[in-house]
């Protein structure tokens, strides 16, 4: 696969990807700012409802006690409205007014209890210099005409207390409100005559503040919280437990006025509604399903281009192995069939020149053998046919004299053979099939790799639960970045030193995979003073004894 083939697949693969996924993340968000939107929405919605709500209340708090007002007697004012004050808590004081006398009750004498002083005192200013100015202003502008809503012979009910007709005409009457000593309050007001004295009562804001909380019994609303605030800022009344000052500013304020003018109701937002904590669970969710998605893509796409890289590559280190082991198959054949022909054809007299060509058939011939060996165990390995003869062996002996056999063709290379290996001890059960075919790849990568002079080492000795043979030479090793590939399948170190070598890359994957599969290992070691070092594990049990393997009571 060219480069700019694999540039236009991922240009393919990414671009749609990433539009389709920024598209889809800019929805969520604007579906999340929709949801919070209207999360707010709602909750301003419903303050606008409780504060209306409050307003008709408090109308019709004013109205019923001002058709009440209306309805008493014109005459000994000062009885009816003590009752009147008796029968109902939304009343705390009561008041009677004249024009030419002013202040006719409460009266300003000893008599006086210790509320009706404390209204005196309060209302003093209101009713000596506002009173006469705010009710000539109500009538002036029309608003207060009051008629009776009853006919003459309906009873007019209270509180449960039955109030008689006193004045069937239309009469004045109405409410102002007034703010002293940072205190609201409401004063209800009647005239039935012109002429005759003005009378009225004050609004009990505590008795009405509990009727309206009524209404807030319905507003909780998870991360809101609503309250009912006065001139101050302070909080009268409240849906939920939180504490509220003044300090804490709320997100939406709404004026009672004109009934309770100097009263608002406010909402404030104390942490994030239910809606927008869904919203954002819902946002994060579906952003790492996105996420997700993308990489799965991605991934994908990486996976897909590395298999098909790797199988390029594979099948490129097949067409080179195939052509590598073509080159190898011929050399040794072309040898073979060359020195046969000379000697049955009898061209060659010296007996010393015939002993010399038929060691060199039978060198060639044990080459093609191994060579043989390793592509039919590469074949069955690959696909999982291999199969071991194990049996009892005694591999110290074995393993000396197999090193023996191949001292010749060690000195004909130019090197010397240093054999440590003892002439007996150590039983296992192993293929000896595998044993040698993994030694002599070994010995066979000393004498390719190693410059002539240099000495070959083989010994055995044990290492914790393994027989450890190791093969050593003073060649140039293995550099440090190819140390971890040397034993990968086709893999080569392309240097100077190896690229003029025949070879097929496989001796040293099938030795390790061979070895793996008996339970035992192959490791490279770089040594000492320059050279290389070929580590054979076997699995060895020290307590193993030759009479146990005629009895064909150890396993591998």
């Amino acid at each position: 696969m060219s480069k700019r083939i694999v540039i236009v697949y991922w240009l393919l693969l990414l671009v749609p990807t990433l539009v389709i996924s920024t598209i889809m993340y800019h929805l969520l968000r604007q579906e999340q700012m929709r949801i919070v939107a209207m999360t707010y929405a709602t909750a301003q919605e419903r303050a606008e409802i409780i504060a209306e709500t409050v307003q008709l209340t408090t109308s019709g708090v004013k109205k019923t006690i001002t058709q009440a007002l209306l309805l008493l007697p014109p005459n000994n004012l000062e009885q009816p409205l003590l009752g009147f004050k008796t029968h109902t808590n939304l009343v705390s004081n009561v008041f009677i007014w004249s024009s030419e006398e002013g202040l006719l009750y409460p009266r300003q004498d000893d008599s006086t209890a210790e509320a009706e002083r404390e209204f005196l005192n309060r209302y003093r200013t209101f009713f000596s210099q506002h009173f006469l100015s705010q009710i000539n202003k109500a009538k002036a502008s029309g608003k207060a005409t009051l008629k009776p809503y009853l006919s003459e012979n309906e009873d007019f009910y209270f509180s449960q207390t039955k109030i008689k007709r006193g004045h069937t005409e239309t009469a004045n009457g109405g409410w102002i409100p007034w703010f002293s000593e940072n205190r609201q309050s409401v004063i209800g007001w009647v005239q039935q005559k012109e002429d005759g004295p003005i009378y009225g009562v004050e609004l009990n804001l505590n008795t009405l503040l509990s009727w309206l909380a009524g209404y807030f019994s319905d507003a909780s609303q998870e991360g809101m919280e609503y309250a009912i605030l006065d001139s101050s800022g302070e909080v009268l009344y409240q849906t939920g437990d939180m504490g509220l000052d003044s300090s804490l500013k709320p997100a939406l304020s709404l004026s009672l006025a004109p009934h309770l003018p100097k009263w608002q109701i406010a909402m404030y937002v104390v942490g994030p509604p239910s809606a927008v904590q869904s919203s954002k669970s819902f946002v994060l969710l579906a952003s790492l399903l996105l996420f997700i998605f993308v990489a799965a893509v991605i991934l994908g796409g990486t996976i897909l281009t590395w298999h098909i890289h790797r199988n390029i590559t594979h099948a490129q280190q097949k067409s080179s192995f195939v052509s590598g082991v073509s080159h190898e198959l011929k050399t040794p054949l072309t040898s073979i069939r060359m020195f046969a022909e000379l000697l049955r054809e009898n061209r060659v007299k010296d007996p010393a020149k015939k002993d010399h060509y038929l060691q060199i058939i039978v060198s060639e011939s044990q080459r093609l053998t191994r060579l043989v060996n390793n592509v039919l165990d590469f074949g069955r390995l690959e696909q999982g046919w291999k199969r071991f003869n194990f049996r009892a062996l005694e591999l110290a002996g074995y393993l000396r004299k197999l090193v023996e056999t191949e001292r010749l063709r060690i000195q004909e290379a130019g090197m010397t053979l240093d054999n440590q290996i003892p002439e007996s001890g150590y039983y296992v059960r192993t293929d000896p099939d595998v044993i040698e075919q993994c030694l002599l790849n070994l010995v066979d990568n000393a004498i390719k790799y190693t410059a002539e002079g240099k000495v070959l080492t083989v010994d055995l000795d044990t290492q914790d639960d393994y027989l450890r043979l190791r093969v050593m030479d003073r060649g140039p090793g293995v550099p440090a970045k190819h140390r971890n590939r040397i034993f990968e399948k086709f893999h080569r170190v392309d240097n100077s030193l190896t690229s003029p070598q025949p070879g097929s890359g496989l001796g040293l994957s099938i030795a390790r995979t061979l070895l793996r599969e008996m339970k035992g290992d192959l490791l490279y070691e770089s040594r000492e003073g320059g050279g290389s070092c070929f580590v054979i594990l076997f699995p060895f049990r020290p307590e193993s004894k030759p009479e146990e393997f005629r009895k064909g009571e150890l396993a591998l």
